[in-house]
């Protein structure tokens, strides 16, 4: 559809210059003009070519495995919402989560397992989160939300909400699967990604001891 609008668009521009020089432009021996003909076969390829764009957008900010946002996107993104969240006046939460003994679950049990773990917990995280938080694969078995924060300490509310699904987990494995989790609050605790990134897993590892 872009591609007709573009040649209707550069063929009426001819017209309103000069609907003469239009008429000799658009017809030749009484017929319409190749680029109109041909129009409806390069479609296709103008689809194709949307389509591998989608996908290379796609992948340049999610994660294979799971479809989260990957670390890159959350880089690009993380300062648009500190100043969403500083104009409002509000504020965000930040915390990353890790899976314990993930290297012992993949050893033992097998990566395709170990995937599947992964896969269960960010489906956790994608429904007991708001439409508004931004969920990552922060790297291998960590992940790493950030939403507005809406009252109190609620790191010990997100994990219970995942308690469901690391029970699932656990009976599927056959261990027991649990997760660390650290918390920062912007602008409480700092004002810049790397700095409140840094505090979340600093307490996420002192969770996890």
């Amino acid at each position: 559809m872009l591609a007709i609008f573009l040649i209707a668009a550069w063929h009426t521009s001819y017209f309103l210059i000069n609907s003469a020089a239009s008429y000799s432009f658009l017809i030749k021996d009484d017929f319409i003009k190749y680029d109109f003909i041909y129009t409806p076969l390069i479609l296709p390829f103008f689809w194709w070519m949307g389509k591998k764009y989608d996908e290379a957008r796609f992948y340049s900010e999610r994660d294979p495995l799971t479809a989260l946002y990957n670390r890159r996107f959350v880089w690009r993104k993380f300062p648009e919402l500190l100043e969403k969240s500083r104009r409002g006046g509000g504020r965000l939460q930040i915390y990353i989560l890790d899976i314990n003994d993930f290297k012992n679950i993949n050893d033992t049990y097998g990566h395709e397992l170990g995937d599947l773990v992964i896969q269960d917990l960010s489906m956790a995280l994608l429904k007991h989160t708001s439409r508004s938080s931004l969920v990552a694969r922060w790297g291998g078995d960590e992940f790493l939300v950030i939403t507005p924060q809406i009252s109190g300490d609620s790191s010990h509310s997100l994990i219970a909400m995942l308690e469901s699904t690391l029970a699932e987990a656990s009976y599927d494995v056959g261990a027991r699967v649990t997760v660390s989790l650290g918390r920062a609050v912007y602008p409480n605790d700092a004002t810049t990604p790397n700095e409140l990134i840094r505090i979340a897993d600093e307490r996420m590892y002192k969770h996890k001891l």
